[in-house]
């Protein structure tokens, strides 16, 4: 068996965030479980692409959500059909990540606007109930206000996970710890206290793995929490409670020449009580047609750019020394290595199979043998 190769960081040990050059189709999973019976599933295809701000050297997520099903089926009652028709005004969307790949910025928040303004007048024809008003202004008042609906956005299960703290520095003795808030009631977050770990070595599909495991450190109950409170209600009065109990465990596997996402696998298990127990699974993993696909890499030319942006502040004595240094090395091939990992639910990658949709391949990792 080949000794796996260790990880090269581009400065220290912090994982840098960069660009990818093709674009990308992922399928995404979401399921729903009491102990171990399964109440919801969801799961579509999202297709994002990448690109530099004509204005700024930001990146920009270009992210195009496709049909959304629902225990593979259309969304059929009135409400859920009403939030599938209402968020085609968001799609395509444009998301300006932070420096550690966090949620910064809608970046098309007027092309959304736009989009809402002319399909709300189908919309409020089509659904003239009272109830559908309400839905109709509740989404209205959201849509409108950027900062509001940033932050619905991080209450939603796909940007919440893609959209993560994964490029920070990992010290190499102990875990970089985050305080996480995930989405586990919708608009009701817990709170996490989080150890991000990566592994050591790409695996040997060259692959990065970074492991973030929590225990929930919100104060406030489950019965709080179920309420709707977003305080600990019973502390703050000075009444005994028990704070509630949830655990989540995240991996995430990035491609080793570009440090994009290849896949998201996620669980969380929240306690509700003695008996019942609500665990949410999530997943997201890239549709490669091409079992060979490997991503284009810019470290070389970052590496240049630095090289001469150096080059361009030195004085005579450093450009004789460099050139001292550069003389005798030469170019190292690039070396293309066939990929050895099998496919295994929430372990490996995904190795496509010849007539088969790859979407079609993602969702039958969740059906039980």
């Amino acid at each position: 068996m080949p000794e796996l190769e260790r990880i090269i960081f581009y400065h220290n040990r912090e994982l840098e965030h960069s660009r990818f050059y093709e674009a990308r189709k992922y399928g995404y999973m979401y399921q729903d479980f009491e102990n171990e019976k399964l109440i919801k599933e969801l799961h579509y295809e999202v297709e994002i692409n990448c690109e530099i701000s004509d204005t700024s050297n930001n990146f920009i997520f270009e992210i195009n959500r496709k049909q959304i099903y629902i225990n593979q089926q259309e969304p059929d009652l009135l409400i859920e059909q009403m939030l599938d028709k209402c968020s085609k005004a968001l799609f395509p969307i444009k998301i300006i990540p932070a420096n550690d790949g966090t949620l910064y910025e809608i970046y098309n928040h007027n092309e959304i606007v736009k989009r809402w303004q002319s399909l709300k007048e189908h919309l409020g024809t089509y659904y003239y109930s009272e109830i559908a008003y309400k839905i109709l202004n509740k989404i209205q008042k959201l849509i409108l206000n950027k900062d509001a609906l940033e932050k619905s956005l991080n209450q939603d299960w796909f940007f919440h996970l893609y959209f993560s703290p994964l490029y920070i520095e990992y010290p190499l003795e102990k875990p970089q710890t985050y305080n996480w808030k995930s989405p586990v009631f919708g608009n009701q977050s817990i709170d996490y206290q989080t150890d991000h770990a990566i592994e050591q070595h790409y695996t040997a599909t060259n692959k990065i793995i970074i492991n973030a495991k929590g225990k929930s450190i919100d104060e406030r109950s489950i019965d709080e929490v179920l309420r709707g409170l977003n305080y600990p209600q019973s502390k703050l009065q000075g009444k005994p409670y028990k704070p509630l109990e949830s655990e989540m465990e995240v991996q995430y596997k990035l491609y080793g020449e570009d440090k994009s996402i290849f896949s998201i696998i996620s669980t969380f298990n929240t306690k509700i009580n003695a008996t019942l127990n609500k665990v949410q699974k999530i997943a997201l993993y890239h549709l490669v047609e091409d079992e060979n696909f490997r991503p284009h890499s810019d470290v070389g030319e970052r590496e240049a750019q630095e090289q001469f942006q150096n080059f361009q502040t030195m004085g005579d004595e450093d450009i004789i020394d460099l050139s001292k240094i550069f003389k005798n090395e030469t170019p190292k091939p690039n070396v293309f290595k066939e990929s050895q990992e099998k496919v295994h639910f929430f372990v490996e990658e995904i190795t496509p199979v010849q007539r088969k949709n790859s979407l079609e391949k993602f969702l039958s990792m969740f059906k039980k043998k």
